[in-house]
């Protein structure tokens, strides 16, 4: 399975891989770094990283919530990714019952909210919390700090704003009483009202706020799409957008043909076959590459790159969609036959054609008159 581009695996946690980001390393030395600047001791740069590892921990941890609520209801999580903005759980769908989002969504800020009632009984009992709370304590006390980071990322995430899981906590509760599109789309709404109000406050509070209210909008409208497509595919199946005429090649002609038949047919994704068995797709980047490193006369099946598993025709449409950020071109086989290939488009025209069928046979019939 592709991790997201830039990260690589570290480990696994509960059966899902976890994930490192490279720009989260750069994050971990820029930190090293600008408190080693600033006059601290070698010490205090070593509980400085330490501190965002174990801040991160927590992340993970949050992270790993979602996914085992998710794993109760059947939904399998693609991996963890740690990223300097946070982690990313990789859910292989959301829910779409109201009370399963709602436990999938809150399963995260809950585990921060443990994390902090351990934090806070620990601290208490450690007789930290009787001492006077100032700025000073705040930042000299590892624990103490650790915890309010935990606070502030329970309240962050219960900002009812999609890609946050207040977000989604907010569709849950809408969606017991409406449509589940309606309701995306008024979570979409007011999560956006958020980024305008946010965005505004950045101007005159931190620019960061700014940067977080772009997130916060775009995440929104990403969402209801997403939303709308899913609802447009209903009842659709992987043949029902299928592309059905294509040009194959065999897999011992010389890349020379597979060139030149994408040159007269535009047809730039190019399936291989061997005795009417379907062995893969040369996409562009793999075949241009291959003409580079063997030659025009290398058979056409040494330009087979990373090939997507083929689908079955009666795959639910929409259950496809996940599956592209591998590949733009997906083969359709039906007992190790190519019967045909999907597309993003081939998906969309589809929509279209499905919602404009459904619209034409609302539209009310035309007024006849009969003569007497």
């Amino acid at each position: 399975m592709k991790n997201i581009k830039g990260s690589w695996k570290i480990g696994r946690l509960a059966g899902i891989d976890l994930n490192i980001h490279l720009t989260f390393l750069i994050l971990l030395v820029w930190v090293a770094f600008s408190t080693l600047l600033s006059g601290a001791s070698l010490s205090s740069v070593v509980g400085e990283v330490l501190f965002i590892l174990t801040l991160f921990l927590c992340v993970v941890l949050h992270e790993l919530g979602h996914a085992l609520a998710a794993r109760r209801f059947g939904i399998p999580t693609k991996d963890i990714t740690l990223l300097p903005i946070g982690g990313v759980a990789r859910l292989e769908t959301m829910p779409e019952d109201p009370k399963e989002e709602l436990l999938v969504a809150a399963a995260g800020p809950a585990v921060n909210v443990l994390i902090g009632v351990v934090l806070f009984v620990g601290l208490l009992i450690s007789g930290t919390l009787a001492q006077p709370l100032n700025t000073t304590l705040l930042m000299d006390n590892f624990w103490l700090r650790l915890l309010s980071v935990n606070i502030s990322l329970v309240l962050f995430n219960l900002i009812p704003a999609f890609p946050m899981d207040g977000g989604r906590v907010l569709r849950s509760i809408l969606a017991a009483r409406m449509d589940y599109v309606k309701a995306t789309r008024k979570a979409a709404n007011i999560g956006r009202g958020f980024a305008v109000a946010m965005g505004i406050a950045g101007f005159f509070l931190n620019p960061l706020l700014i940067l977080t209210a772009v997130f916060i909008w775009s995440g929104a409208g990403a969402e209801a799409k997403s939303v709308e497509i899913r609802r447009g595919l209903r009842g659709l199946r992987v043949r029902d957008a299928l592309i059905s005429q294509f040009y194959t090649v065999d897999a011992n002609q010389p890349l020379a043909d597979v060139f030149q038949l994408a040159m007269q047919t535009g047809q730039h994704n190019t399936p291989v076959v061997s005795n009417g068995h379907f062995l893969g797709i040369i996409q562009r980047h793999d075949l241009l590459n291959a003409l580079d490193r063997l030659g025009d006369r290398a058979p056409a099946y040494a330009a087979i790159g990373t090939e997507p598993k083929g689908l079955d025709p009666e795959m639910p449409l929409q259950d496809v969609l996940p599956k592209f950020t591998t590949s733009r071109i997906l083969p359709v086989v039906d007992n190790h036959q190519l019967i045909g290939l999907i597309t993003p488009e081939s998906i969309e025209q589809r929509m279209w054609l499905n919602q404009h069928s459904k619209s034409v046979d609302a539209s009310p019939p035309e007024e006849t008159t009969h003569p007497a």
